[in-house]
This record gives C-alpha cells, structure tokens and sequence, in this order.
C-alpha cells in the first residue's frame, strides 16, 4: 500500500513556509528555555492538521496550526498561526499538492488511450 512521502508533504505545506516558520518556532522555542530557563520552566510547540474534504472530488483542505509558548525573562510569549493547503488524495491515500495520474486496473497500469483519427477528405473519400 502506497503511503504518504511526510517529507515531500512537509515541503508542500503552505508551499515551504510552514516548514521554515517551524524551523524558527523550534530553535526560538529551545533558546527561550536555555536562557530563561531554570530546569523547571518548559516551552511548548504544536502543530495540528485538520483534514476536510472538498466537495465530492478527490481533494482535501489541509489546515495546519503551528503554535507555541516560550519562555521570556518575565513570563511567556505565544502564537498561533493557522494556514492551509489543498492537497490531492491520491491512490492508497496518498497526498499530494499535485494530482497523481490514477491507475485503471489498481496494478500501476495506466489506461489505454484511443486515438480518433479524422479521414482526409478529398474526392475519392465519399
């Protein structure tokens, strides 16, 4: 069964951002704990996905929340910033920020493709 490249999805997410804001979020996060920190006081980040599906197609609205608390020398600072991104569910579940092209027979065998070819017209054909 195909399965979900989290790496790939990762990157898809809010085209790149989400990753990079996590990124600052976690180091942000680790810096507030080790400079304001006295072995008792902890950050805390989160991130949430919420999946809802669009209409009666193939497709998904990723809501992703990133949040966090974080030590400062007089208490805590937080944020929370929600975005989305729609996605492709494709076979086996698979999402995708780019529709997949689907297999007829389940096997990885894409469809056969008839071409109509129109006839010449001229004198002969009539």
């Amino acid at each position: 069964m195909s399965k979900t490249n989290v790496d790939e999805f990762m990157d898809e997410l809010n085209a790149g951002i989400l990753k990079e804001k996590m990124a600052h979020v976690l180091s942000e996060a680790a810096l507030g704990v080790v400079v304001h920190g006295n072995g008792r006081v902890k950050a805390k980040v989160s991130l949430e996905l919420t999946l809802t599906r669009v209409g009666e197609n193939d497709q998904v609205i990723i809501s992703h929340k990133l949040s966090h608390k974080t030590p400062t020398k007089r208490g805590f600072k937080s944020e929370e910033d929600t975005t989305e991104t729609p996605m492709f569910v494709g076979v086996g579940g698979v999402m995708s920020v780019t529709q997949q092209p689907e297999s007829m027979d389940g096997q990885g065998n894409f469809p056969q493709v008839s071409v109509i070819t129109p006839k010449k017209q001229g004198k002969n054909n009539g």
